[in-house]
Formats: structure tokens, C-alpha cells, sequence
């Protein structure tokens, strides 16, 4: 071979490695990138400390662990703890708090996992009793421990039906959160007498499944003519612009999952209500206070402080020694009216000074 056969035999293995080179890093970014873009990486919810627990399980006779369903700083969430923390007060109960998130993050892998982690508290902790606040808890935590001697589980905030979850069970027992549709009617109508047709527009989550199917039933659906539960946020504005033609009022339960594209993140709700009452001409119905601090007109509003205090009332008597077989499954009954001035002023309702006089809750007074 002469000098520019074997130059040439030199430039083909040379070009030859370069190409295998390039492919060795396509193959190594293409694995780098779907190693840090998997489900399983942004589904791994957050850890309760530990340290915490070891801490309570000297200082205290009993135990009382709190499973949220959803986040701290919720306002929902928030008056439940404080409602739980009221009824426990005392030096003889350490309470411990665990959140699933599962209001942010919708996705099955996340669910899952915050129920085993909540599992592996209670198994790892040993406490008497736990309080299992809203529906996830219950589909996704409670449902490991169904007919067990210990612990002894109450359950609040729940929406759906019991025989969903199979309640009531030896170990399980609590307090149904029901909405207060009919109440919130008769509020708005003391505001606007000739409104009559309501549509009824809440996110696709199993709280809202739940109270919608508990209206259908229970409730009587006083003027319903249209129900919508959109996933996305343009699904939800395409909703409340058809309300606009065919009601004259919006009853809104939640708007906490909805998100920007199918299989998003859930979106800031305090951003889907604003959106909601700025581009809506007819009244928009609550029925939490978060919704009329967020916005809506008026609703007959229920109490987490309510739900909380009633599950830690139960909860002592469990300390006491009750089993949840001998305590009945009740329904929170109590309730608030509660009014947004502000958005009366906005649709151009005048409020009269008797009607005022009777709410309890008055936002911008």
C-alpha cells in the first residue's frame, strides 16, 4: 500500500470513529434526558421529618396522626387542622400532620406513592388513632388498613358515597362533608330575586363527583339546567361562556384541579376564579369561603373548622377507649352565609340593609 493508500485507509477509520462518537453522545443525552424527565422523578411527594415523630412518641400517652388528602396552606386543609387541633388540645395527645398534595399533583404514580408513605408512618409510628381527611385519603390510605384492630381510623371531608369505600367499617368511622345547595340558592335569591336557572360548573376531581352527586339526589337540583366538570382550563372557559347563555347564576363547588393541558400540574385556583368572575356578567355561587374570599358573590359556606373539631371529638372518644363500630357516621350540619360586597358592587346588586343585617360572613364591608 503506498503513502496515499494508507493516508486514505487513516481518514476512513478516522471519519468512522467520529461518527460512532456523535452517536455515543446522542445515545447518552437521549438516556440523561429521559432519566430526569421521567413520571417517577416529579411524582416522589414530600417526606414527613422523622425526627419529629421520634420526638412525639416519647413525650406522648397517645398519638393522633393527621392525613390530609391535600397541602398546607389550603385554606380547606387549614381549618380542619385547626378544628382537629382544638378538640385535642391538651398534654396528653401528640399530634403529628402528614399532607398527600394530591390536589396539586392529580397523576395515579403520585397518589399511590403519597399513600404508602402515609402507610409507612402509621406502620413505623404505631399511633391510636388516624384522622383520614378527604377522598383521596380514603381511596389511596385508609383502604390499607380496612378491618384492623389498630388503629382506629375517623374520616372527615368525605364527599362520595360510604359504600364507595365500604364504610362503615370495625375500624372506621366519621363525618360526611355535604354541600349546603339548597341554602345558598335561597341566599342568592334574597340578592336576586328572578334568578332561577343555575349551572352548575366544578373541576374533575372525586370531591367535586361526590357533592355533585349528593345535589342530584339529595339536594333536589333546584334549577339546574346545565352541569359541566371541564379538566382543562380551556374546557372550563368554554363552560362558563355557555353558563352566560343559559343561566343566571354559576354554582361553583371546586376549581382546584383544573389545568393548563391535559396532564398538567393543576393550576393556581386562585387564578381560575379570578379569571371566572371577570368574564362572567351573571353571579357566581360558593360554597367554602375560600370561594368568596376568591371572588364569588355569596354562598351558605361549609366549615373546616367544623369537620375538623367533630373527627377530633371522635378522636378522643376512640382515646377513651370507643371503638369506631360503636359510633355512628354523621353529617356535618352546621354551615355560614357568607357575602362578597365587593362583586354585589361589580354585578350592580343592591343589597338590602335586612339581607345584610342576616349574613354572617361579610367580605369588604
Amino acid at each position: 500500500m503506498n503513502f496515499f493508500g494508507i493516508a486514505s485507509w487513516y481518514r476512513e477509520r478516522y471519519v468512522l470513529g467520529c461518527r460512532y462518537y456523535v452517536l455515543l453522545l446522542i445515545i447518552a443525552g437521549s438516556c440523561l434526558f429521559l432519566f430526569c424527565c421521567t413520571p417517577q422523578d416529579k411524582a416522589a411527594p414530600p417526606s414527613i421529618p422523622q425526627q419529629n415523630i421520634g420526638l412525639l412518641k416519647e413525650q406522648y400517652p397517645y398519638k393522633v396522626l393527621l392525613v390530609h388528602s391535600y397541602h398546607k396552606g389550603y385554606p380547606w386543609v387549614d381549618a380542619i387542622t385547626r378544628g382537629v387541633r382544638m378538640a385535642l388540645s391538651g398534654e396528653d395527645v401528640g399530634l403529628e400532620v402528614f399532607y398527600m398534595d394530591t390536589k396539586r399533583h392529580t397523576d395515579e404514580l403520585w397518589k399511590e406513592q403519597a399513600g404508602e408513605m402515609a402507610a409507612a408512618i402509621v406502620r413505623e409510628w404505631a399511633p391510636t388513632v388516624v384522622i383520614a381527611v378527604d377522598d383521596n385519603a380514603q381511596s389511596y390510605f385508609v383502604s390499607k388498613f380496612i378491618n384492623q384492630e389498630v388503629p382506629q381510623f375517623v374520616f372527615c371531608g368525605v364527599n362520595e358515597r360510604t359504600e364507595r369505600y365500604g364504610y362503615p367499617r370495625e375500624n372506621v368511622t366519621g363525618i360526611l362533608e355535604r354541600p349546603h345547595y339548597g341554602a345558598t340558592v335561597e341566599l342568592l335569591r334574597k340578592l336576586v330575586p328572578d334568578a332561577k336557572r343555575i349551572a352548575f360548573v366544578s373541576d374533575d376531581s372525586p370531591t367535586s363527583a361526590g357533592a355533585l352527586l349528593y345535589i342530584r339526589e339529595k339536594a333536589g337540583a333546584e334549577g339546574v339546567v346545565l352541569v359541566e366538570q371541564p379538566e382543562t382550563f380551556a374546557e372550563w372557559k368554554e363552560a362558563i361562556t355557555h353558563a352566560q347563555e343559559v343561566a343566571d347564576a354559576i354554582a361553583i363547588y371546586m376549581y382546584h384541579t383544573v389545568q393548563p393541558h391535559r396532564g398538567g400540574q393543576s393550576m393556581e385556583a386562585k387564578e381560575v376564579m379570578r379569571w371566572t368572575v371577570s368574564n362572567s356578567e351573571i353571579p357566581v355561587l360558593g360554597f367554602f369561603t375560600f370561594a368568596v374570599d376568591d371572588g364569588a358573590l355569596c354562598g351558605f359556606v361549609e366549615s373546616g373548622v367544623e369537620q375538623g373539631r367533630l373527627a377530633g371529638k371522635i378522636a378522643r372518644d376512640m382515646l377513651a377507649g370507643k371503638k369506631a363500630s360503636q359510633i355512628p357516621i354523621v353529617q356535618a350540619l352546621e354551615g355560614q352565609s357568607m357575602l362578597n360586597l365587593e362583586s354585589a358592587r361589580r354585578l350592580n346588586i343592591t343589597v338590602d340593609k335586612g339581607v345584610l343585617d342576616s349574613i354572617d360572613i361579610v367580605k369588604g364591608e
